[in-house]
């Protein structure tokens, strides 16, 4: 019974040795290992900055990385343009059912005749790089469900 246990407690231990995740602290984030990080996992870095990251999916969709200047979130960032003489409704209503999905918020920037599409991601207690990656590949996908969401096609592709 006691060498069961013993094993049982031996194999718990080396377990989670080889899949803990390993805190990154606020003091120790920085944008270039992040970047390194991304890369290693199959994401284009197109910029890097001390403060930035631009990158890019393999359906070469586009993603801005800033951090903020405290430390306490990493603001996932991308504007989309819009077809030009969309009519305002058009564009609030897909606004609206962009919202409705979850992690994202959109906005329309009438400046830039563009769907601003917004994420924080809160660093401010650590992170680790594995919830680092699931909240990049997210981003990513909920951007798709929003083209998708695109019946009237107002997004501009080009």
């Amino acid at each position: 019974m006691k060498t069961k246990l013993i094993t049982a407690f031996l194999i718990c231990f080396f377990a989670n040795l080889f899949i803990a995740q390993t805190l990154v602290k606020p003091a120790d984030i920085k944008m270039p290992s992040i970047a390194t990080f991304l890369k290693s996992k199959g994401y284009d870095i197109a910029e890097q900055t001390d403060t930035f990251v631009k990158l890019t999916n393999s359906h070469k969709s586009l993603l801005y990385m800033d951090l903020d200047a405290d430390k306490k979130y990493i603001l996932f960032n991308v504007n989309i343009s819009i077809v030009t003489g969309t009519s305002k409704a058009k564009i609030d209503s897909l606004v609206n059912q962009i919202n409705n999905v979850g992690m994202i918020r959109v906005g329309y920037q009438e400046s830039q005749n563009s769907l601003a599409f917004r994420y924080y991601f809160w660093v401010h207690g650590g992170y680790t790089n594995e919830t680092l990656e699931d909240a990049v590949a997210e981003f990513f996908l909920y951007q798709g469900d929003a083209y998708g969401l695109d019946k009237d096609k107002i997004i501009s592709y080009n």
